[in-house]
Order: structure tokens, then sequence, then C-alpha cells
């Protein structure tokens, strides 16, 4: 069975020379796939596009990537799953000077979509505190970019208990290792801002422009026990509570609810 397609081929490997692979010269996004057809396509379209056009790719072939996206999912037993949409700047020479005129590189590959967290977004979750801080970068912050090295080593001092961990940038709450993270108080959400450091999730896009009682703000540890509530949120699991995070408890937002069908409805709308 297929699970790959690197610029529209069945493959299951990439150039050795591809700048992805080289120098983390790229960004990708993960895909929920139901019903055989990919939630909130339109928000990961507007990422792709923000994403090339802030790292200076060349115009990205959309059309051709959902053709990949449409060939992968045809060929599955499932039809629900995730797939990772990866895009590079493509092969080039030795060396961190970008090719003129570059050939982008871009890979779809299907997982199965993991089910032993599905009532996580019913029950909540527990979160723990990572060590290592996020990089500071305002030329690649926002981005879901190739170099995650930082989350990499987040998500080993993770306890197994957990679902992600808080990352900090200097003393900012920047997020978790693979989700944005919410804390409600003074009745409205607020989520970090992603200026400096951290994903600008296709998730939090949809909150912070269909929610008017979501917004952005820079805060610290001391949130954790101001918040009468916390969320996290990515595209696999759309909006799941938060009930721990180290000595402190949250009950389930009332709230959380209505957004998660809100955003279950519009998973398709063009």
């Amino acid at each position: 069975m297929v699970k790959a397609v690197v610029n529209g081929q069945d493959a299951l490997s990439i150039d050795i020379s591809d700048r992805g692979l080289l120098y983390g010269d790229g960004f990708f996004s993960t895909l929920r796939v139901r019903e055989g057809k990919v939630e909130h396509w339109r928000l990961h379209v507007d990422r792709i596009r923000f994403s090339a056009a802030k790292l200076g790719f060349p115009e990205i072939d959309v059309t051709q990537i959902e053709r990949d996206i449409e060939k992968l999912i045809a060929v599955q037993h499932e039809e629900q799953g995730a797939i990772r949409l990866t895009v590079t700047r493509g092969v080039g020479n030795r060396g961190y000077k970008a090719p003129d005129e570059p050939k982008v590189t871009h890979i779809v590959r299907w997982s199965s979509f993991p089910l032993s967290l599905a009532s996580a977004s019913k029950q909540g979750v527990e979160l723990g505190l990572c060590q290592t801080n996020d990089s500071i970068n305002t030329a690649i912050a926002g981005i879901k970019h190739l170099n995650r090295l930082p989350q990499v080593l987040a998500q080993n001092e993770i306890p197994e208990n957990c679902f992600d961990g808080i990352m900090l940038a200097g003393k900012q709450i920047i997020g978790g290792s693979k989700t944005n993270i919410y804390f409600w108080l003074n009745d409205a959400w607020y989520t970090p801002s992603v200026t400096n450091a951290g994903v600008n999730g296709t998730v939090r896009r949809w909150l912070l422009s269909q929610q008017e009682h979501v917004k952005e703000s820079q805060f610290g540890l001391e949130v954790l026990q101001q918040a009468d509530y916390c969320m996290v949120t990515n595209a696999l699991y759309g909006m799941i509570p938060v009930t721990k995070i180290l000595q402190h408890r949250y009950d389930v937002s009332p709230d959380i609810k209505g957004l998660q069908e809100q955003y279950h409805e519009q998973a398709f709308v063009k």
C-alpha cells in the first residue's frame, strides 16, 4: 500500500541533497483526515502560503499538493488518518546559500489516526513543564519549520502520564511541544503571542478568526495559578481540555464543547 507521495510520485525516499534534509530548509503541516477528506484544508492552504512567503520560497503549487493528497487517501483502507505534508526548498548545491530558482519538494505521508487519546477531548489531559526552551527568532516565528530540535529534546522531558509539556521562550509561555495553549481568565481565552517564537497552528488560526473571546497575549508561569480553565489544540484532536499542570488543577470548561462542535461542523467548509 502506498504510504507516501513525493512530487506526484509514489515514493519512500528523497534525494540526499534535499535542503530539507541537510538544513531543515522547509516547513510542514499535519492534516486530519475524516470520512476520506482533509479537515479544514483552507486553513492549511493559508498556512502553506504564509510559510512559503516568509521563507522566500517560490509560489507553491497547492493544486498539485491537493491532487497528491487525494491520490494518497484514495488508496488507503481507512477513512480516517493523519497526513504529514512537508515542503522543502528542494535539491541544491553544497552550502547554506539557497538556489536562485529552487525546485520545491513536497511530500505527503499517510499515518493511521492515533485513537488512543480520542477520549481526551471530553475527559481532559495533564501537562508537564519542559526544561528545554523554545528558540526566539522573529524571522521564523509562527512557522512550523523543519528545525524542531527544541521540541525533540522537550519530548524526552515529558512524563508518560502527560499528553504534552509547556515550553517557554525566556520567561514567557509559548505553548506545548506539539500544541498551542489557552488559559481562561477575565471572561476570555488567552493564547501566547507567536511573534517571537512558537507555531501559529491551524486550530489557533480558526479560534482567533472565528471567536471574539479568544485573544493573544503574553504571560509567564504565573498564569497557571490565575487561570480558571485551560485547553490545548492541535490539528489532529482539535480542542483538548487540560485538567492538571504540575500541582494546578482545572475543571473542564463548559465553553469547550461548543467550540469543539463548531470546529467539527466547519471542517469541510470551502
